[in-house]
């Protein structure tokens, strides 16, 4: 596992200016309205960068209901004083049109190129409904601290080409000292595919190295759908950041989770434990099958054999069945 993780190394650093240890990011907040709101990062930050999935937004087509849903949940987040910073992923859609390219003969560079401007549509269409969204998508990681200065809430979508948005997501996590929430269309993560294995538990809680062997043991299988890609979960580890993963269909649920409250999802942070859903993890009691009783066959009666010493027949040694 460490000779796959070393590839990675030094990867990402054009994107950081290098800070020293336990030096925290300039940047003043006013406090949420809530008193007892949690500060889930090491820099003590109350921002959350929020990677949300192409899935969460977009179906077949732009489903206005669940980004109404969404954004509302978002909206009173930020009104409370929580600071957001959005990424939203491509979909269905930017899958469909990098199919599309790929067919007519586009090379990677050019199929990610494709992608980045799909994510940056569904940007675009998030900043309509979020009330204090910066007005354009940006493109830039160090913009994110001066949106946020001004009272703003900044909106990416893809940066560059071999990039993931959850990577996008983690570099700005990183650079901010804040937690990372991924929101797909799971619950969190689990012990197996829940989708194949009805056996599969979700984990409340893992570190960052359970999270690597479950992403190391994935890769190796074809069209496998991560939750979260590996670059994301190198760039959140060497900071030692906080990650939650949730289902960006319960708003609800999300809200909890920001707001320090019991929710639903994976806490993968340095160190911990693991932990699995309380719920989940329970063994499930079958239920009691009374077995009826067998019925009784009549009793037959026993035929007698035919070859008997009184048979008026001569016995045939040939006809004897054994």
């Amino acid at each position: 596992m460490k000779k796959a993780i070393f590839v990675f190394d030094g990867m990402f650093e054009i994107f950081n200016d290098k800070k020293e240890e336990g030096e925290e990011t300039e940047i003043s907040y006013p406090e949420p309205s809530s008193p007892d709101a949690p500060a889930y990062s090491s820099g003590q930050s109350r921002v959350f960068v929020v990677s949300v999935g192409g899935s969460v937004l977009i179906g077949p087509k732009p489903d206005a209901e669940n980004i109404s849903r969404i954004t509302c949940c978002l909206n009173e987040l930020i009104r409370q004083g929580h600071k957001l910073v959005l990424v939203t992923g491509g979909g269905k859609v930017c899958r469909d049109y990098v199919r599309a390219a790929k067919d007519i003969g586009s090379n990677n560079f050019e199929l990610d190129e494709l992608g980045i401007k799909v994510s940056r549509v569904n940007a675009s269409l998030l900043i309509q409904a979020i009330e204090n969204a910066h007005p354009e998508v940006l493109t830039g990681v160090k913009q994110a601290a001066e949106v946020l200065e001004q009272g703003k809430t900044p909106v990416f979508g893809g940066l560059m080409p071999g990039f993931t948005t959850d990577a996008v997501a983690a570099l700005l996590a990183e650079y901010l000292g804040g937690t990372f929430v991924n929101l797909s269309n799971v619950d969190g993560i689990f012990t197996a595919d829940p989708a194949i294995h009805s056996s599969a538990v979700m984990y409340h809680e893992i570190g960052y190295d359970k999270l690597f062997e479950i992403l190391l043991s994935n890769t190796m299988k074809p069209s496998q759908n991560l939750i979260v890609d590996l670059p994301a979960a190198m760039i959140l580890k060497r900071s030692s950041l906080t990650a939650f993963f949730l289902n960006g269909q319960d708003a609800e649920n999300l809200k909890a989770a920001i707001q320090g409250m019991p929710f639903k999802g994976t806490i993968v942070r340095p160190g911990a434990e693991e932990l699995f859903d309380e719920e989940q993890a329970k063994p499930k009691r079958k239920r009691a099958v009374r077995k009826k009783p067998a019925k009784r066959k009549p009793a037959s009666k026993k035929k007698s054999p035919k070859f008997y010493e009184d048979d008026d027949e001569d016995l045939d040694p040939e006809k004897i069945k054994f």
